[in-house]
């Protein structure tokens, strides 16, 4: 069957096919498509088309690049008029046609993935190979095991954990074993963002023009929102995804002035959500990636330098001039970035369930205090940050399952990091930086950003601790092995010739004056 198939891959209207597959212009193609869905409400036929393109490539892609482009941008062809949480509240999902709709469609795509690991031999295995399988394994187990001996376990946690594992993990093992990662990866993986964050951005616009966010000179927070999440969603993604617009900058010789400026912009539209963690984390990244590209050598650094000056005398000159209403906007902004979000209640109320459960915690549903609208959410509200949430949802067994994950991703960096693995790096950071305040990483998609960047950024790197530990631990080793080669030198000039035809394969380490025993 293999053969078969490679028969038919090698067709030329086979290869001219793969070959758009393989290129930037399907997800270019993509994103229009999941746009056009968002503002039509054409989920129906986009999935449709999703999966389609995700059995061919399955079948025929040599590589899973492809496979990329639905990951990271599928979810965001969701309308907002199907849009499950208030104001709309639309019942569009939770319709049994629907439902069974998307489970077949799921099945089909599943289906494919078993198939290709199947009929395909791998060329990595993760159980065997990956750096980080111990942590991996462990989480897995502790989403699995959450509440697991509360008194009030919900048999709702079990398939929750299990969505959970899956999210995290799932695409982690699978492209493990089946993408090529060469050197034009880390671009196509930025303009894939990049693209996406166009998508996100593009949205955003429409709403605050066409669906009332703006009403009275005011905005109303509570109608930001769109199919596929609310505010915080839409500027959390924005925010991890900004520094793949710095990356395309720095490496791209003739367009990188536009991916700087798109970075700007992505961040402006970060503002425009109200989300405080949003801001404060893109904000960083921001800020960060102008003085990097001001100062390093690059295409655009001449460019950064100026427009990061500009943007500078631009804003204190809309300062002094737009003095009172910039303040009523920044205290708008605090205040409803702010508002209704009650983190302390969150963490004390996440704290008082863990010590109910310490072990394996309380579950994902263990506490019902936590639970809005409850008459229409399949998903438990969370507390809004990571290390108290996998305390009270699955205690300290997962609390350590994560510690054991985060020491190991730690250890997987880069020693001499590249472009490359800090554009990665940088991703995860930003995603850890978000999960602080919000629940942001027990979202599905931005888990499975999370995914994969973690692959690529082990695939990037090499065994070692993070970069302010490695170096120091690096001079030891170094200046060991020279006082082993100095006492091995003293051994062999008190010992007389040397003995082995194995020392003799490098005469430069070899005292001065032996006679070599060949």
């Amino acid at each position: 069957m293999r053969i078969r198939i490679r028969q038919i891959a090698n067709l030329p209207a086979m290869r001219a096919i793969l070959s758009f597959f393989d290129s930037l212009w399907f997800p270019a193609a993509y994103a229009v498509l999941a746009l056009v869905s968002s503002f039509t409400g054409m989920e129906i036929a986009f999935y449709a088309i999703t999966a389609a393109i995700v059995v061919f490539t399955s079948v025929f892609s040599r590589d899973s690049k492809p496979l990329l482009v639905p990951v990271f941008m599928g979810v965001y062809a969701v309308s907002r008029v199907h849009a499950p949480q208030p104001p709309v509240e639309s019942d569009f999902f939770y319709n049994r046609g629907v439902q069974i709709y998307l489970l077949c469609l799921g099945a089909a795509f599943i289906s494919c993935l078993i198939f290709r690991f199947i009929v395909f031999p791998q060329d990595r295995n993760f159980f065997k190979e990956s750096k980080l399988r111990l942590g991996i394994i462990l989480m897995a187990a502790a989403f699995l095991l959450n509440g697991v001996f509360f008194g009030g376990y919900k048999i709702a946690d079990l398939p929750f954990g299990l969505l959970t594992a899956l999210s995290f993990f799932a695409l982690y093992i699978y492209f493990y074993n089946t993408l090529y990662i060469g050197d034009g990866t880390g671009r196509y993986v930025g303009c894939l963002l990049v693209m996406t964050a166009g998508i996100i951005f593009l949205q955003l616009c429409k709403i605050y023009i066409f669906d009332g966010v703006v009403s009275g000179g005011s905005v109303n927070k509570d109608n930001i929102i769109t199919g596929w999440g609310t505010g915080s969603d839409i500027g959390g993604m924005l925010a991890i995804f900004l520094p793949a617009c710095f990356y395309i900058a720095y490496t791209c010789r003739r367009f990188g002035f536009i991916f700087y400026v798109l970075g700007f912009l992505f961040f402006a539209g970060t503002l425009l959500t109200f989300s405080l963690t949003s801001v404060l984390v893109g904000g960083a990244v921001l800020i960060a990636a102008a003085i990097y590209l001001s100062v390093k050598r690059s295409p655009v650094r001449r460019f950064a330098r100026i427009f990061s000056i500009a943007v500078i005398v631009a804003c204190a000159v809309l300062a002094a001039v737009f003095r009172d209403l910039l303040y009523d906007f920044f205290a708008v902004f605090l205040e409803r970035g702010l508002g209704d979000t009650d983190r302390l209640g969150l963490w004390s109320n996440g704290i008082r369930n863990f010590l109910r459960a310490p072990l394996f915690g309380a579950g994902f549903f263990g506490s019902p205090e936590n639970l809005q609208n409850a008459a229409n959410r399949l998903l438990p509200e969370m507390y809004c940050n990571i290390f108290i949430q996998m305390l009270a949802s699955c205690g300290v067994f997962g609390l350590i399952a994560y510690i054991v994950h985060i020491l190991q991703a730690a250890f997987a960096v880069r020693r001499d990091p590249a472009s490359e693995s800090m554009f990665y790096i940088a991703v995860l950071v930003s995603i850890f930086a978000m999960s602080l305040s919000e629940n942001f990483i027990f979202r599905v998609f931005p888990a499975m950003v999370y995914s994969v960047f973690l692959l690529l950024s082990e695939r990037e790197g090499e065994d070692g601790p993070l970069l302010l530990v490695r170096p120091l631990l690096i001079k030891l080793i170094r200046r060991k092995k020279r006082e082993e080669g100095a006492e091995g030198a003293a051994s062999a000039a008190g010992g007389g010739a040397c003995n082995s035809a194995a020392s003799c394969n490098a005469p430069p380490k070899c005292p001065a004056g032996e006679q070599h025993d060949l």
